[in-house]
């Protein structure tokens, strides 16, 4: 394997720097790592290992050490129309994975951008922006949060908006994710590793532990960014799960607005009978079909729920005073 090879393995450009790099390789090694997969078939596992042997190669590569050209210049775009700034973050030193140890780049109204801006570190900026918007009406009100859970259930409903702003589902799909195959009509078809699975409740254990290799499951409802899943008999197996959490924010609004067409399949099932530790996981291929219409979607304005989640929260507060 020679660099170039490398850089193809990895998505890599000539424009990239070390930490666009980076990001690329965990999000490849991400989808593909056995770890993830389960037990992954030998194709997967040899990609897998491909993609090891590119970044270790290139990293040894001056184009890999190099920082961006202007630290104050973020390649993304902007919603001039989102409710704050938020803040850009970025990891110390690309060797150290610590969740912790990030500094600011920069701040705006920057979408993000699968290529430039770790995701993990896209929901700490949404998080901090929807803690500081709460702590400004709380500061306002004159009085602390009522309860913990009164301002854990506003805060949750305040980030899903606000992440909503800074999301192009088309544009960031195409940037994490390959379609399998384009249809005769031009649809992209995808694929993803997903799965479900339950530790508590008993029926629901019985229900996946049953499920069969092959077995089509279905989607029966989509809210809070949670799609349940039934079985063939129409009974609930709990909501699916992505190992990739940017999916749910690149996925989820296409289905939402009944742009896209899915079909789950059960690829393997693990299930504990141990007495004091119950627990069943299904693992399920996920097949989405996306309308050409997709390629155009935007996420609704979401300022108007925005500030009436605020004034809700503000309205709350007054009456505990």
């Amino acid at each position: 394997m020679d660099v170039e090879q490398a850089k193809h393995i990895l998505g890599i450009t000539d424009l990239d720097d070390g930490r666009t790099a980076k990001i690329k390789y965990r999000r490849l090694i991400g989808r593909y790592h056995p770890d993830v997969t389960g037990s992954a078939p030998e194709k997967q596992q040899e990609l897998a290992q491909k993609i090891n042997a590119a970044y270790s190669l290139l990293k040894s590569e001056e184009f890999f050490l190099k920082k961006a050209a202007s630290e104050t210049l973020w390649r993304a775009t902007i919603n001039e129309a989102a409710f704050a700034e938020r803040n850009i973050y970025a990891p110390y030193h690309m060797d150290i994975d610590a969740d912790d140890l990030y500094q600011t780049m920069t701040r705006g109204k920057y979408m993000w951008n699968p290529d430039e801006e770790e995701f993990h570190l896209f929901l700490r900026s949404i998080y901090h922006v929807a803690r500081d918007i709460l702590d400004a009406i709380e500061t306002e009100c004159g009085v602390p949060a009522n309860t913990d859970s009164l301002r854990l259930s506003i805060q949750e409903q305040l980030f899903h908006c606000l992440a909503m702003q800074f999301v192009e589902p088309a544009e960031c799909l195409s940037k994490i994710a390959r379609p399998d195959i384009v249809d005769s009509k031009g649809r992209s078809i995808y694929r993803f590793r997903a799965y479900i699975g339950e530790k508590q409740n008993l029926e629901m254990i019985k229900r996946i532990a049953s499920l069969q290799i092959g077995e089509t499951v279905y989607p029966t409802s989509l809210r809070n960014s949670r799609l349940m899943i039934a079985n063939k008999n129409g009974e609930t197996l709990g909501h699916l799960s992505f190992a990739e959490d940017e999916l749910y924010y690149c996925l989820y609004p296409f289905m939402s607005a009944h742009l896209a067409q899915i079909k789950l399949t059960v690829r393997n099932v693990q299930a504990s009978k141990e007495r004091y530790s119950r627990h069943a996981k299904a693992g399920i291929e996920f097949l989405i079909r996306l309308e050409k219409a997709a390629d155009n979607y935007r996420n609704p304005d979401m300022n108007s729920r925005i500030k009436e989640i605020v004034t809700k929260y503000r309205n709350l507060l007054q009456e505990t005073a």
